[in-house]
């Protein structure tokens, strides 16, 4: 494989951005996106498609393994986790560009802060320990693989840093609590779910679609709003 791969750059505490370019070649079958900046990165000396001598990229990684969502980042335009994107072969570039939906940190790392902030404005977590009753063990457990990664608010028409709508993030983290509490759920909990995701969601389920670990974001839609009638 030799592709060359482009990366949006910003330095950090600048505004500007500005595309490099860089060769990789590999004998591997397939490469993911992460493996290919991480055998950039650990070159003696990373040089551009030019030849001039620059700072390693920057990204920001974890586990590599699907499981925390760090390594977010646009591949063609479209949200991913860098390392579950395999580099298709057949191309001759690929575009790799950070989160558009959050402030860039530096070249593909961002700053989700916003995302975090609004899970905390709605108190989605329990205050004492709580048993999962049976019957609902299984919508907990797909509620809480959500990695908040935020690919799902980059897809969505709707989100917008800094409004009232706080998209399937939001869902995922409203549906792990109430479904827990589902025979004594919070009123404010539903009061949150309608305001900050019922009555902004398009229903188009781009977010169903890119969401890297496949959460069913219609089925955990109807439940929600199973409750939320129960509550008007």
């Amino acid at each position: 494989m030799k592709i060359e791969i482009r990366v949006l750059r910003q330095k950090r505490g600048e505004d500007k951005a500005y595309w490099q370019s860089f060769m990789y070649e590999s004998d591997k079958e397939e490469v993911t996106v992460a493996q290919a900046l991480n055998e950039l990165n650990s070159q003696e000396t990373l040089t551009d498609i030019k030849g001039n001598q620059v700072e390693p990229i920057k990204w920001e990684c974890n586990c590599l393994q699907k499981k925390c969502g760090a390594c977010a980042m646009l591949l063609d335009d479209f949200p991913v986790l860098a390392c579950d994107a395999p580099i298709d072969p057949d191309k001759n570039y690929i575009e790799l560009r950070p989160l558009q939906k959050f402030p860039t940190v530096e070249d593909l790392m961002v700053d989700r802060s916003e995302m975090f902030d609004n899970l905390k404005r709605m108190n989605v977590w329990l205050d004492k320990k709580k048993q999962v009753n049976e019957a609902d063990q299984k919508q907990v457990l797909v509620a809480s693989q959500c990695l908040q990664c935020g690919c799902c608010l980059e897809i969505c028409t709707e989100y917008k840093p800094g409004t009232q709508f706080y998209g399937a993030a939001a869902l995922a983290a409203i549906s792990r609590v109430s479904e827990i509490e589902e025979d004594n759920i919070d009123p404010k909990l539903m009061k949150d779910y309608e305001e900050h995701f019922y009555n902004g969601c398009d229903y188009y389920y781009a977010c169903e679609h890119v969401c890297p670990v496949n959460l069913p974001i219609g089925e955990l839609i109807v439940h929600r709003n199973k409750e939320l009638k129960k509550y008007e």
